[in-house]
């Protein structure tokens, strides 16, 4: 059971630690505010045989992908918009390149219900989201079942998502694992609760008096926290709201160059570093600009 005692670790210990090879994954943040500092990380330490369970995916799944991190997707939709098309994440699925990745479907209704089953500690939750589709006809997770109360109408029953880790990455925590986070939730708080272990990347490391000020903030607590790693600009490429922008060059070169395999492999080689280097080589004025970019369009508030 997680406790109130300092939780901190470094990067590279919190992966070393808590993802074992073989693990089940689950990723914060959607659109913004991704764990893409930790999922490096993972890449850099060449974790194998990972399952990801998740609701929609981007650059760190792709990149994950492409460097033979993970054997198994469950989840609603992969790829990075318009910039990059998931690549990595075809080429595996089309191509067995670098090896085969299997892939299995729901909804993104379903993909949430996965995770409310999880952290309500029930086998399932019924749905009619996807009896419309076929998408329970290709996920043998999915059942079909009668209503019991007697309506005589179909119901999905969606199996509960409870990954070995969750990794979410917040704009503040405090050293227990309380944890702040400004904007869209998603699935995390949820996640969470569902998983066995949590690892809460951050930008900034706050004292728990700065948590306590704002308790409507705190959507993941400390007991379901195993461990905090202060890492800012944790979400380069993505954009954490209140800290930076996405950097939208980067993307495209990350797309550009993930279009060719032995091209990725060269991306692979200049940018899974240690975070600290990978912050200097991205460059100071860079990240400031990013800064300055996300302060405009928010007025400088969280």
């Amino acid at each position: 059971m997680s406790d109130t005692h300092d939780k901190t670790q470094t990067l590279q210990t919190a992966i070393s630690d808590h993802v074992p090879d073989g693990a089940s994954i689950a990723f914060g943040g959607m659109g913004g505010r991704d764990p893409e500092a930790a999922a490096r990380e993972i890449i850099r330490q060449e974790k194998t045989g990972l399952r990801v369970v998740d609701d929609a995916r981007t650059t760190l799944f792709d990149a994950m992908v492409g460097a033979g991190c993970v054997d198994e997707y469950v989840g609603s939709w992969v790829g990075t918009s318009l910039i990059s098309q998931g690549h990595n994440v075809r080429r595996a699925v089309e191509e067995g390149v670098p090896k085969d990745l299997t892939m299995q479907d729901v909804s993104n209704f379903g993909s949430s219900l996965m995770f409310f089953a999880g952290a309500m500690n029930v086998p399932f939750v019924p749905t009619r989201s996807m009896l419309g589709t076929d998408i329970a006809e290709h996920n043998d997770d999915i059942e079909v079942i009668d209503d019991p109360f007697g309506s005589g109408e179909p119901l999905a029953a969606v199996p509960a998502a409870t990954p070995d880790v969750a990794i979410i990455h917040v704009q503040q925590a405090d050293r227990h694992g309380n944890a702040h986070i400004y904007g869209n939730t998603v699935n995390d708080h949820l996640k969470v609760r569902a998983a066995d272990t949590t690892i809460i990347t951050c930008e900034e490391i706050v004292p728990s008096e700065t948590i306590a000020e704002s308790p409507e903030l705190t959507k993941i607590p400390f007991y379901t926290v195993d461990s905090v790693v202060e890492v800012p600009f944790g979400s380069h490429p993505w954009h954490c709201y209140g800290h930076y922008y996405a950097d939208l060059p980067f993307y495209r070169e990350y797309g550009l160059r993930s279009q060719d395999y032995d091209e990725f492999q060269d991306w692979l080689d200049e940018w899974i570093v240690p975070h600290e280097e990978y912050l200097e080589k991205v460059g100071a004025d860079r990240l400031a600009r990013l800064e300055e970019l996300e302060q405009t369009i928010n007025g400088g508030k969280l």
